[in-house]
């Protein structure tokens, strides 16, 4: 009988620890340096810049995105996240 709640003990470990923990909210914010303009709808980013334009679609994350400080500065905050999801921040 001891054994078997040892065996139970040891799989309970094994079982618990194979889970990814989530973060339940991670913030970063981001300066704009001078020069670019940056556009966010709807979780698709446009720069725009001398050297010409770059768009990324972050549809597929769960994030979310907004200017903040009248266009300077981006702000990014993901919910519930993972560590490879919180690696995009």
């Amino acid at each position: 009988f001891g054994s078997r709640l040892e065996h139970l003990a040891r799989k309970a470990d094994r079982t618990t620890s194979t889970f990814a923990m989530r973060t339940l909210c991670q913030e970063e914010s981001i300066n704009v340096p001078k020069g670019l303009k940056i556009t966010i709808k709807s979780k698709m980013v446009k720069v725009t810049g001398k050297h010409g334009s770059l768009e990324r679609n972050f549809k597929h994350l769960p994030i979310e995105l907004w200017l903040a400080n009248g266009g300077k500065e981006v702000k990014a905050r993901m919910y519930f996240a993972k560590s490879k999801q919180l690696s995009m921040l």
